[in-house]
């Protein structure tokens, strides 16, 4: 079990001291270059658009929401700061 560990150890830094077979070129994008579509984004867009036609999505529910949630944020916070200012001054 020592020796197994002892040679993954080496073998690891053998491995580290290694120079990288091929370096990472960055290049900039040119005028025809397309952009990159990633999996991540189609997915998200695909998920709004399947919500936003199912339920009538609108920037005015949106915003409407958005004011609501943070209504209630901000109401919470102010009772919290009532009853600290409560506590510290009785």
């Amino acid at each position: 079990m020592q020796k197994q560990v002892a040679y993954d150890v080496h073998d690891s830094i053998e491995a580290a001291r290694q120079p990288p077979a091929t370096p990472e070129v960055v290049r900039l994008a040119g005028a025809c270059a397309t952009p990159v579509d990633s999996p991540a984004r189609q997915l998200q867009r695909e998920v709004a658009a399947a919500f936003g036609a199912k339920r009538g999505w609108s920037v005015r529910r949106t915003v409407v929401l958005g004011a609501a949630y943070h209504g209630v944020v901000l109401s919470a916070l102010l009772m919290a700061a009532i009853e600290t200012f409560s506590h510290i001054t009785s």
